[in-house]
């Protein structure tokens, strides 16, 4: 008991992180798996047992939208982790000043908010004055409707999240490569290790577990893209860009029906939980720096 109390001041400081944990964390989840279990009506919220997945697993609008939010995440976690290791590997050898300078300079794009990047970059696919077709225009080339044509849609949409999303990997890898303790590099230089060499075969074993951070947090992230959908593409066209996130925003803020939304939720996330768990098991190592 007297130990409990020694560390009274330590609870109550994480009382109030606890509380809204709890409240805004924990109560929201719990809430949308019970609603995944119900249908609304103008009389309140009537109990359907599992009727929301058997129409959800019956729907091909919802393995459609699963299938382009996975090539989404796929495409955007891998290139943006080589770009970002690139990018870590080209500033490493510079000074701290330099590599201050590019690390402000590659993070500064992700400090602002993704509605605004968004709307920019719908500025800059416009295909009557957006920069991309005046460049093309330049060259006499045909202009290309970057958001308005199917096939090429979700491509521009991933371009964007590249070119903006990957400041703070950058920051955390460029870090890592920091605490890469140098006897190693001398030694391998020493016996005639060329920068290839010494990439592949001690920086990014030493960068493992960094590596099995960003790739489990990035992936997580990709699943839950919405915004930049919402307000590029709105889904489309013809449904290209209509990932799982938008696709629960549609069926609960426009076809209110939030049993259907909430259940598609639920689903997401036990999705993402099992990737995540594969990927850090699958990644994770007992290596320390």
């Amino acid at each position: 008991m007297s130990r409990f109390r020694t560390y009274i001041p330590a609870y109550l400081f994480l009382l109030p992180s606890c509380l809204l944990f709890f409240c805004f964390m924990f109560l929201p989840i719990f809430k949308g798996v019970q609603l995944s279990f119900q249908k609304w009506t103008v009389a309140g919220y009537e109990w359907v047992g599992l009727a929301n997945y058997q129409k959800i697993f019956a729907d091909p609008s919802f393995w459609k939208s699963l299938y382009i939010t996975g090539v989404y995440a796929l495409v955007t976690v891998l290139l943006g982790l080589f770009i970002s290791l690139l990018a870590a590997f080209l500033i490493d050898p510079l000074s701290s000043k330099v590599q201050g300078f590019f690390k402000a300079a590659f993070y500064l794009p992700s400090v602002a908010p993704i509605v605004i990047v968004s709307i920019l970059w719908g500025w800059l696919y416009n295909p009557s004055f957006g920069i991309f077709n005046y460049i093309l225009d330049k060259f006499h080339l045909e202009p290309v409707l970057w958001l308005g044509d199917p096939n090429i849609a979700l491509i521009s949409i991933m371009i964007m999240t590249l070119a903006v999303g990957q400041g703070p990997n950058i920051l955390i890898l460029a870090a890592s490569l920091g605490g890469v303790p140098k006897d190693y590099q001398e030694a391998a230089r020493m016996d005639g290790a060329n920068l290839i060499q010494e990439i592949v075969y001690i920086k990014i074993p030493m960068l493992k577990p960094t590596l099995t951070y960003l790739v489990v947090v990035n992936t997580v992230g990709s699943f839950q893209v919405f915004a930049p959908i919402y307000l590029m593409t709105s889904g489309g066209p013809n449904g290209s860009t209509k990932t799982i996130g938008y696709l629960i925003y549609e069926n609960a803020f426009k076809k209110f029906d939030f049993g259907v939304a909430s259940a598609q939720a639920v689903i997401l996330l036990i999705l993402v939980m099992i990737i995540a768990v594969i990927q850090f098991r699958s990644m994770s190592s007992d290596l320390e720096y």
